[in-house]
């Protein structure tokens, strides 16, 4: 495999992604939907045109432009707002994930037979929402001014990390459950990463924040290049320690303590973060979109695969709304805010086949084999479905239901 066949099959991914966001922009609809479908018609179309890129590159460039992504969403956030909204902001992000993976578990333990381990495994893997998907659509909205003086998309941005974090604690959990005794960590110390990861990432966050405002007199491309490196640091170090919710928590926070201390003068930052996102977004939906694999989907699960999800999905919505009922949003702000929640990439694309791979790699037997891949199958389906389905409802429904 040469450097010019990889960088080739780069070249063919981003140039295909940009085309579809230009397609889906004069159709109309989001253009990271474009970019998403591109990806996944290019991994997918004969020829095998992706073959050439390495995985350690795909894993490398969706870190780097989530980093980009996340940064962005921290120095848009309006702190304030969400100091207000605290209760609310926890609430929405434990609440609709815990009720979607309890019932897409109880789901695949009537339809799939699943034992209750792997059944509760598939829920945390699905129940998760994808910060990539999310964050963009609210940044769109958020410069707009759609939602802003009730702080609607400050609090979905903040939320979507913490969402992550839980999703990602009880797939560990019950992956050491499954695999106990086989080189994964045990019940107890899986339990206590939740509350570690939350606290590394913050005071990393809080930490980072402060060093960039105190270089607040430099020029503004220097505090660009600080603000980056911390935050490529979070994700990556993150990533590596395996405290991939934490890692994006830190990156989102410092980007938001920077802002707050840098006033006016985060405003040229946050611009120069934006051109570089204009080149990173084609890439991150790109692999994303490259990530998913039809070929793995597994046709005799997919109509049971289809009916987990709706059933999950609709529980998610619900309880998000309810969820909602005891702050001060409209019943149209309400629906959004359920709306926001329906996307799913990241972590799926992510984690999802992370148990069909370790029930290979310790030889667990057929039937563990068997319930890994339907795990993937219905990790694929999530990402094919909801990610477009959420790109589509967020836009078409912010400027509807929020005030400007």
């Amino acid at each position: 495999m040469s450097f010019a066949n990889e960088i080739g099959s780069l070249g063919v991914l981003f140039l295909a992604s940009v085309g579809g966001g230009y397609v889906a922009k004069a159709l109309r609809l989001p253009p990271l939907l474009g970019m998403l479908l591109a990806g996944i018609a290019v991994r997918n179309l004969p020829g095998e045109l992706l073959d050439d890129l390495p995985e350690s590159w795909s894993v490398a460039l969706r870190l780097t432009a989530l980093a980009i992504i996340l940064l962005r969403a921290g120095l848009g956030l309006d702190l304030p707002a969400l100091i207000d909204l605290r209760v609310n902001l926890v609430r929405l992000a434990v609440l609709p994930n815990m009720a979607e993976a309890a019932i897409v578990a109880a789901s695949a333990i009537f339809l799939l037979e699943f034992p209750v381990v792997w059944a509760l495994l598939l829920g945390f893997v699905i129940s998760a929402v994808s910060p990539a998907v999310v964050v963009p659509s609210m940044l769109e909205l958020q410069e707009g001014g759609y939602g802003v003086k009730k702080g609607i998309p400050s609090m979905i941005l903040a939320a979507a990390s913490f969402d992550d974090v839980v999703s990602i604690t009880g797939f560990g959990v019950t992956l050491s459950l499954i695999f106990a005794g086989r080189g994964e960590a045990g019940v107890a110390e899986t339990l206590l990463r939740a509350p570690i990861e939350l606290v590394l990432g913050l005071g990393f966050g809080v930490a980072s924040g402060f060093l960039c405002i105190a270089v607040a007199k430099a020029p503004a491309s220097f505090r660009f290049a600080m603000l980056s490196i911390l935050g490529l640091v979070a994700i990556f170090g993150g990533w590596a320690i395996g405290f991939t919710g934490g890692g994006s928590l830190a990156t989102m926070t410092m980007g938001a303590v920077a802002s707050q201390g840098w006033h006016d003068a985060s405003i040229p930052v946050a611009r120069l973060m934006g051109r570089v996102w204009a080149v990173a977004q084609p890439v991150l939906f790109g692999l994303i979109g490259a990530a998913v694999a039809l070929a793995a989907v597994e046709p005799a699960y997919i109509t049971r695969g289809v009916v987990i999800l709706a059933l999950g999905l609709t529980g998610r919505l619900l309880v998000t709304y309810l969820s909602t009922e005891p702050a001060r949003f409209t019943t149209p702000e309400r629906r959004f805010i359920a709306a926001a929640w329906i996307p799913k990439a990241t972590v799926q694309a992510a984690v999802g086949a992370l148990a069909l791979d370790l029930a290979r790699q310790y030889e667990s037997g057929a039937q563990a084999e068997v319930r890994g891949t339907q795990v993937v199958t219905i990790a694929v389906l999530a990402i094919v479905i909801t990610a477009p389905l959420g790109a589509i409802a967020i836009a078409r429904t912010g400027p509807r239901w929020l005030q400007r």
